[in-house]
């Protein structure tokens, strides 16, 4: 599709053919459809395709290059601008929109299920709207959706489980260096600026070494395909809690998988029950993983905990209603919502919040899948 045939303008409509042409190439910029070095068409061919004066045409083209979209150069035509999130702010201006971007990794989740309504609790008493919106595990996708909130005037960001500063495209403005949107980061450690996290290691320790108690020496390990910032302290706690007992983790009852899906969780179950010493407990690194080794695990005829115990972390709310009711450690999800979205409001109030980076700790929730009960 040509950049003429996305635009259109509707006399009858309060905002003026000028303010309309502006945030149509507005939002294609902030959603990538139209990129750094991109011509527009020139002020004659857009007025003519539109059926409008070349002058309303021109009034657009300047306003976009007053805030630094786009440039016009003689004998070159206008051309856009490398991204910078900042104009968006600028361009704004100071009203409030009462608004709120939320970007989260996936709706299937139940961990951002609970996340999300302490997002909404303090939303909620501010009269705030939310937008959210799914990356679907893809940092080039969550990019995209803080800049098409940035572009609708959000007063700020929450983004989940992604560092926006490594997302976006190379070549443009370091997103720290610019004044644009407020924004605070969640669940990811080690990222910059404002931020909420989990004590990630110390969960994935809590886990292990509850197994290791019980006595169990060969610990199988379900864990993400990919070494990422959040899964990283998860891991280390599995291993730390096993050296401390004196054991080496071996990389064979560990199964790396592509999702924290059910699904995943089964197929990392199969390995290591497969394997010719499998062993005698599993730690999942999420419920829904752990669930699905569950299934696995009766499927093949075994008791839980009696021929292998399994624990999981997250601790959502079908941990407690599957048989046996599955040992974990609670992530405070809905604190983590509650937290950041606090945070965010004093950002959005010119306030600086008394804390950069607010982690919460991780609990035990001690079950039957482990073999105390």
């Amino acid at each position: 599709m040509t950049i003429l045939e996305l635009l259109n303008v509707y006399p009858r409509q309060d905002a003026s053919l000028v303010q309309q042409i502006k945030q149509q190439i507005t939002w294609l910029v902030a959603s990538g459809q139209l990129r750094a070095g991109d011509p527009l068409p020139s002020v004659r061919q857009l007025a003519s395709h539109l059926g409008i004066n070349v002058n309303t045409v021109r009034s657009a083209y300047q306003k976009l290059e007053a805030e630094g979209l786009v440039e016009t150069r003689q004998g070159r035509g206008t051309q856009v601008l490398p991204f910078d999130l900042s104009r968006f702010a600028q361009a704004q201006g100071v009203l409030r929109s009462h608004t709120i971007g939320v970007i989260i990794p996936s709706w299937s989740q139940p961990f951002y299920h609970a996340f999300l309504q302490g997002v909404e609790e303090v939303a909620e008493k501010d009269k705030t709207l939310l937008f959210i919106c799914n990356s679907h595990d893809d940092p080039g996708n969550a990019w995209r959706d803080f800049a098409r909130l940035s572009a609708k005037g959000v007063d700020g960001i929450l983004v989940a489980s992604h560092d926006i500063t490594q997302s976006q495209p190379a070549g443009g403005k370091a997103l720290e260096s610019q004044r644009g949107t407020p924004y605070v980061t969640v669940d990811w450690p080690g990222c910059t600026g404002y931020s909420v996290q989990l004590d990630l290691e110390s969960a994935g320790y809590q886990a292990t070494h509850h197994l290791v108690t019980h006595g169990h020496q060969r610990i199988g390990l379900i864990t993400f395909a990919v070494d990422i910032e959040n899964i990283t302290p998860v891991n280390s706690g599995y291993q730390r809690a096993l050296r401390e007992a004196g054991l080496t983790p071996d990389p064979d009852v560990i199964a790396r998988v592509p999702s924290f899906s059910p699904t995943a969780g089964a197929e990392g179950a199969h390995r290591i029950l497969s394997l010719e010493k499998p062993p005698t407990a599993i730690f999942a690194i999420s419920d829904t993983l752990a669930l699905g080794a569950l299934q696995v695990i009766k499927e093949a005829g075994l008791r839980i905990p009696g021929d292998i115990a399994l624990v999981g972390i997250d601790d959502i709310p079908a941990a407690s209603l599957v048989e046996p009711r599955l040992t974990t450690v609670s992530a405070p999800s809905y604190q983590l919502g509650l937290e950041a979205m606090k945070m965010l409001r004093l950002l959005i109030e010119g306030k600086k919040p008394p804390h950069r980076q607010i982690t919460l700790p991780t609990s035990l929730v001690i079950r039957k899948s482990c073999g105390c009960w």
